[in-house]
């Protein structure tokens, strides 16, 4: 999924995805671009179909490790990249922190909210982008993938963590969005990592889940949601603590 602006990028995509099909802008539309990509895979006779875009930095094994992970997460939309600027960071953090600590592979929550790199099941594609043509008020090419799986089909996304894509920093790679500033990159990349040693089939962490906390000086426990404000006021105390 590329821009013309952006062609010096997609020459080291190409060489780095061998084999995958740039569909490119044509009238600078974000929504235009990312379901002609998604229609693209439709002749492919894949199971799932991976769209990237042209400003993602790539992970080795990136396409053998998406379809491992696609196959574990089943009929859900899955993201490779989970961002550490906007939205929800409050929830979203907590949750990829938790999941790094776990060893567990997933965080589930609704979207994909980042459409950097973003997997579909092929099956699913004609009615997202059927969805998607008759919601044009959504902007956003992944938000309005996000929409339908939560209005239509009730589907939670799963992010990887680690992501297996990170964007390019905004010093190379500013935003073409009007208005959209700040360094765009992930809470943990996986860098020299091996996607296909990950093993995928670890159940999620869910954003937003109601955890336990123990007091560290009283003993005394309570239960609250991860990342709401009760959790980050008693957490900024100091005497706070997770339980395992």
């Amino acid at each position: 999924m590329a821009h013309r602006k952006r062609r010096h990028f997609v020459r080291e995509l190409e060489r780095e995805l061998p084999g995958a099909e740039v569909v490119w802008d044509r009238k600078n539309d974000r929504w235009d671009t990312g379901r002609r990509s998604l229609l693209a895979h439709l002749d492919r006779g894949s199971d799932y179909a991976l769209v990237v875009q042209d400003d993602a930095i790539v992970c080795r094994n990136l396409v053998a490790g998406a379809a491992k992970a696609a196959e574990a997460a089943g009929e859900r939309p899955v993201a490779l990249y989970v961002g550490a600027l906007r939205p929800h960071q409050h929830t979203i953090k907590p949750a990829v922190l938790r999941a790094r600590k776990t060893g567990q592979p997933w965080v589930e929550t609704w979207g994909p909210y980042w459409g950097v790199a973003i997997i579909l099941p092929t099956d699913q594609i004609r009615d997202v982008v059927a969805w998607g043509d008759a919601h044009d008020r959504i902007a956003n090419y992944d938000r309005r993938i996000a929409a339908y799986y939560q209005y239509e089909r009730d589907l939670k996304c799963w992010y990887t963590v680690p992501s297996l894509v990170d964007h390019r920093g905004v010093d190379e790679n500013p935003s073409l969005v009007p208005g959209r500033t700040g360094n765009r990159r992930a809470h943990w990349f996986i860098g020299d990592g091996d996607p296909l040693a990950i093993d995928w089939t670890l159940e999620p962490i869910a954003v937003g889940d109601v955890i336990r906390l123990r007091n560290t000086l009283t003993g005394r426990e309570l239960a609250v949601r991860e990342g709401s404000l009760r959790h980050r006021r008693l957490v900024a105390r100091g005497e706070w603590e997770m339980i395992a």
